[in-house]
């Protein structure tokens, strides 16, 4: 269910790009951008907490993120139920495992690309309206 889970996660905060379609958001625009940056920081950190670790214990502290959800939600979740199907509860698994610097690296990326994506869409939407607007009307008769 993790890796479900994370592929929800990837689609809606890739989606919220998509804000830049509506002409009426002004602030909210860059609501992906600020999201893909508070999720560097929290990669960071992960990598903060991981040297702290290092210094103080001599061994690497990182959360993974299985860790990390365990922590926030109990370990009965939704999220650590397998789904009964062998290869994707594998996958899931193997998932689970990573650090969570990883994920939070993978949706920061994932922010950033689907707000510049859509930025993309939304240009390229305002130059197709202005020069349809720009042409000069033939009469009719």
């Amino acid at each position: 269910m993790a890796l479900l889970f994370l592929l929800l996660a990837v689609a809606l905060i890739w989606g919220l790009g998509a804000l830049q379609l509506w002409p009426r958001t002004r602030r909210v625009r860059e609501l992906p951008l600020w999201l893909g940056g508070a999720l560097a920081l929290g990669a960071a950190a992960c990598v903060a907490r991981g040297f702290a670790g290092v210094l103080r214990q001599g061994d690497w502290q990182a959360l993974s993120t299985d860790q990390a959800v365990q922590r926030l939600f109990g370990p009965g979740a939704l999220w650590f139920q397998g789904t009964g199907w062998a290869p994707l509860d594998r996958l899931t698994n193997a998932y689970a495992a990573l650090d969570l610097m990883l994920t939070l690296v993978a949706l920061s990326a994932v922010s950033m690309y689907g707000y510049v994506f859509w930025a993309g869409v939304a240009e390229r939407r305002r130059k197709a309206a202005f020069s349809a607007s720009a042409r000069p009307r033939s009469p009719t008769r």
